[in-house]
């Protein structure tokens, strides 16, 4: 439950610091796309969006983390991956781009099931 509540607070950061950050999140009230996109972009040089980055980067990998062994658990440990996962900026940019790469519709694209459909397939999880 430790893992689940980081996930909460990196979401509730992301969130509240959404005024500082043009793009909106999804009408369901998910992180979009175009926050994400919009907060790395800034994070070189913005340190507030830096930490939102992070923070919402590390809660997506306990995520991660969380799937995994509930995968594993469901599947009486058959879950099998090629290598780690693994988080970089630079992958979530790309996934998030091949994904939406309408600038226009990103608004109403959830980024966390992207991002991490990637980590997994990255990592050559069967």
């Amino acid at each position: 439950m430790k893992s689940i509540s980081l996930y909460a607070v990196a979401i509730i950061l992301v969130l509240s610091m959404a005024p500082a950050f043009a793009a909106p999140s999804t009408s369901k009230g998910q992180i979009s796309v175009a926050q994400v996109l919009e907060l790395l972009e800034k994070s070189g040089s913005d340190s507030a969006a830096r930490n939102a980055v992070v923070a919402y980067l590390a809660g997506v990998g306990e995520t991660a983390g969380l799937l995994m062994a509930d995968e594993r658990v469901q599947r009486a440990g058959l879950l099998n991956c090629q290598t780690a996962l693994s988080l970089a900026d630079t992958n979530v940019a790309t996934a998030l781009k091949a994904a939406a790469p309408d600038r226009a519709g990103r608004e109403q694209i959830a980024a966390t099931p992207i991002i991490l459909i990637d980590m997994f397939a990255r990592a050559g999880c069967t």
